[in-house]
């Protein structure tokens, strides 16, 4: 085994340069980290220096992790070392990604303030790794001028899939995307350079490190659409779920069953959509994401009992009964369902006392047509008669 294969093993940050090496010989990532001190608004960085690197075999003894120091991770493998380059003042952390290690290497640069807020620019003739653009594409977070915001905790369960226990990325991707949340930027391009601002947590470049770390493995990866289904926390969470329920795509049951736990627009959708296509056997989740703050849902769900129940199963229905059993709507606990396997009854007579001005109505009617034919007859004549000659003097 290589060593770079070994570090690989110990520091899954290095995921991030093997998703590149299809593209570049030697990606680089290099980063300089202040002091315990002033990682406090940022407690994803805290913890990445403070508890997740000092576990690994490769950290130096003699260095301590509430100092600042400098952290170099390339496909050889990752350092971390003493610094005394000096930071700005309100920066956590600041370095540079390049896609190759050459000196006159485009770099995208990078600064995380104290708070959060980070800054990208990228230059316009960097080329960034292949996993990099199918990332920000499949997210759509390729975008300029428009703001973007994603749970970062979500789209790294989604994208890294099962992990076992003993996984060498279990806890930096479970523990460290907790702690960054959510990510919010505006990206814009300015002066022949695309800038980026934004923030979480963890700024905005370990995020990204994260998301290509979450990549590295195969596996297959969820659809576009599922991913900002789910992950979005802006208008395209909604834009999505609506792609989703579109009549003319494959209903997917398991991505809208699990939307119906989303937000009270997202439930509606969802419910609407399993209905239109006659998921009769989606009726008891339906029905459970309905709750007495999910005005939407609530009344999606009575709607999806009408039309779903009369073609559902036994063995659905008994699950129904049970969910509107335990529901707390009383919207839903109300339901006759007795009432909708009855046949449709018969059309009311009239009342008696309606009888006369049903009567009245039905001869004015034929009054009135009869009229209209005589009218129409005399016009008819009138033009078959011959018009007289006139006399000539």
């Amino acid at each position: 085994m290589t060593s770079s294969a070994r570090a690989s093993r110990w520091s899954p940050l290095l995921a991030l340069l093997w998703c590149a090496t299809a593209d570049a010989q030697a990606p680089l990532l290099h980063a300089a980290i202040a002091a315990s001190e002033h990682r406090g608004g940022v407690p994803a960085v805290a913890w990445l220096c403070e508890e997740y690197l000092p576990g690994l075999p490769s950290w130096p003894e003699d260095l301590d992790p509430r100092e600042s120091f400098a952290l170099t991770v390339s496909t050889e493998g990752w350092s971390a070392s003493a610094t005394e380059v000096p930071l700005p003042e309100d920066a956590v952390a600041v370095g540079f990604a390049a896609s190759s290690n050459a000196p006159d290497s485009p770099s995208v640069l990078w600064r995380c303030g104290r708070d959060g807020d980070s800054e990208m620019t990228v230059p316009a003739d960097f080329q960034p790794p292949g996993a990099w653009i199918d990332l920000l594409r499949s997210l759509e977070a390729d975008v300029l001028d428009t703001p973007r915001s994603l749970a970062l905790p979500v789209l790294a369960g989604h994208l890294s899939g099962g992990l076992l226990e003993g996984d060498p990325r279990a806890p930096l991707l479970r523990i460290c995307p907790a702690l960054c949340g959510d990510v919010t930027w505006m990206a814009r391009e300015f002066d022949g350079k695309v800038e980026v601002r934004g923030r979480s947590s963890g700024g905005l470049m370990l995020p990204l490190v994260l998301l290509l770390a979450a990549t590295a493995e195969a596996h297959a990866a969820p659809q576009p659409l599922q991913l900002r289904s789910f992950a979005a926390r802006d208008g395209d969470r909604a834009e999505a779920t609506r792609q989703l329920a579109r009549d003319d795509r494959r209903l997917d049951r398991q991505t809208l069953r699990s939307l119906l736990f989303g937000n009270d627009e997202l439930r509606l959708t969802a419910a609407r959509a399993l209905v239109r296509r006659g998921a009769a056997d989606s009726l008891p989740q339906i029905i459970d994401a309905a709750a007495p703050d999910m005005p939407w849902a609530t009344l999606a769900a009575r709607d999806a009992v009408h039309h779903l129940w009369p073609t559902a199963d036994e063995a659905t229905r008994r699950r129904c009964v049970q969910a509107l059993e335990r529901s707390r709507c009383p919207q839903l606990r109300a339901l006759d369902l007795a009432a909708l396997d009855a046949p449709p009854a018969p059309d009311a007579p009239v009342a008696p006392e309606e009888a006369p001005r049903v009567r009245a109505f039905a001869i004015l009617v034929c009054t009135g047509i009869g009229l209209l034919g005589l009218w129409s007859r005399a016009r008819a004549r009138a033009r078959l008669q011959p018009t007289p000659a006139r006399a000539v003097s």
